[in-house]
């Protein structure tokens, strides 16, 4: 029995929509989503109070990630992560042999 291709089908009307705005050409260093093509920043803090009058900052649990994929419960960090240095590996010390 032979194998068949089976022919792409064609997107739909929410996948063309989010592929054309994610192709909007944007200003140099704005942050996009990889998803859903959203703008978007959304800070989630814990822990704020009022003193004074005024709100005083808690603990900042995330930050710099898409809002409108949070409202859908998907985490997507907008901000990528500091790149780190790979060091050498130590050299191993080998065990002095014991001497008779």
């Amino acid at each position: 029995m032979p194998l068949e291709l089976v022919p792409p089908t064609p997107p739909d009307r929410k996948t063309t929509m989010v592929e054309r705005i994610k192709d909007i050409a944007r200003p140099d260093g704005m942050l996009q989503c990889s998803r859903c093509g959203g703008r978007d920043t959304l800070m989630i803090r814990n822990g704020d109070r009022i003193v004074g009058g005024k709100i005083k900052a808690g603990t900042v649990i995330e930050k710099g990630i898409c809002a409108h994929c949070w409202k859908r419960g998907i985490i997507v960090d907008l901000i990528p992560p500091k790149p780190r240095i790979a060091k050498e590996p130590k050299p191993r010390r080998t065990k002095p042999k014991l001497v008779k």
